[in-house]
């Protein structure tokens, strides 16, 4: 942590709590994929703060973030926020003692939280900014290095996974509801006393389509075909088509794309992912046609 963090920090802290409890001890929680967090305690009770990692004010609308935890009020599917910033964006939020992850090869904490995350999505909360995935990544493409763009691999892959947009477009606009967008299995929060989890850190939250949120998932889990079927199946206990599933390879494979240049842009800060970027980048290259292959399939 840079001295110019902690002194912000500290003061944030002082501003909410008081001078003592920003004396007290900051304890580097972990470093996100888009911020960093650290714990500290006021009068026995431990917080969360979470601080913008590189080059985040540029990904991230914080009005629209300020206007999702609006929306979630007493939606009971969110961690306690503290304090919740615009300019800058910082939260701090309660920390939950004894508290775990979602571990994704676990099948019924897997079961429970696509449980929690229909449950949400049932709510039909609307009010925030649109999401497509297709803008958002023409966004990002405009931060990437130019090389890459330039890159033939890259070019064949976007083309592939542009050709979706079309068949993903009525799901975009009809049934557009508040997604959290980054629902990845770290933000599952499993706390005791309580049966369903968490779903935490909402920055990138918006209105789309809620089976995004189901492709999110399953990319930032590296599952396979098999492992994204059994998710569903815990989405949809009622069962599903091949055009469900169609739908979220395609968000696949659009998502894949979206983090993999996500990654670039982030590196562009001495920021990399190693096998999470190649991993997405595999989805983008590869779902497209298992998306088209159900398709044809479902006529």
């Amino acid at each position: 942590m840079r001295m110019e963090e902690e002194r912000f920090i500290r003061r944030t802290i002082q501003l909410h709590f008081g001078r003592e409890a920003a004396d007290g001890t900051l304890l580097p929680l972990k470093e996100g994929m888009t911020n960093d967090s650290f714990l500290f305690v006021v009068n026995g009770q431990k917080y969360i703060f979470r601080y913008n990692g590189h080059g985040t004010e540029l990904l991230i609308d914080r009005e629209n973030e300020k206007v999702v935890y609006e929306l979630l009020g007493t939606a009971d599917i969110t961690e306690h926020v503290i304090a919740l910033s615009i300019d800058p964006g910082y939260k701090i939020s309660c920390y939950y003692e004894g508290a775990r992850v979602c571990d994704p090869h676990n099948t019924d904490e897997v079961k429970r939280c696509m449980r929690a995350l229909r449950a949400f999505h049932e709510r039909r909360l609307t009010g925030a900014k649109v999401f497509d995935p297709f803008e958002t990544l023409e966004f990002y493409e405009e931060l990437m290095p130019p090389e890459r763009l330039r890159r033939i691999a890259y070019r064949n892959v976007r083309a592939e996974v542009f050709f979706l947009r079309p068949f993903l477009a009525p799901f975009l606009t009809d049934r557009v509801t508040l997604c959290h967008i980054d629902s990845i299995f770290d933000n599952f929060l499993f706390v005791e006393g309580r049966e369903d989890p968490y779903l935490i850190d909402w920055e990138y939250a918006g209105l789309s389509d809620p089976l995004i949120d189901i492709a999110m998932f399953a990319i930032y889990a590296n599952y396979t075909e098999e492992e994204t079927k059994q998710l569903l199946a815990g989405y949809f206990p009622e069962g599903f088509d091949d055009r469900i599933r169609a739908r979220v390879y395609a968000y696949m494979a659009a998502g894949g794309l979206l983090w993999s240049c996500w990654c670039a842009y982030k590196s562009s800060f001495g920021v990399t992912f190693g096998a999470y970027a190649e991993n997405q980048f595999r989805f983008a290259r590869d779902y497209p046609a298992k998306a088209r292959a159900l398709l044809e399939n479902a006529l």
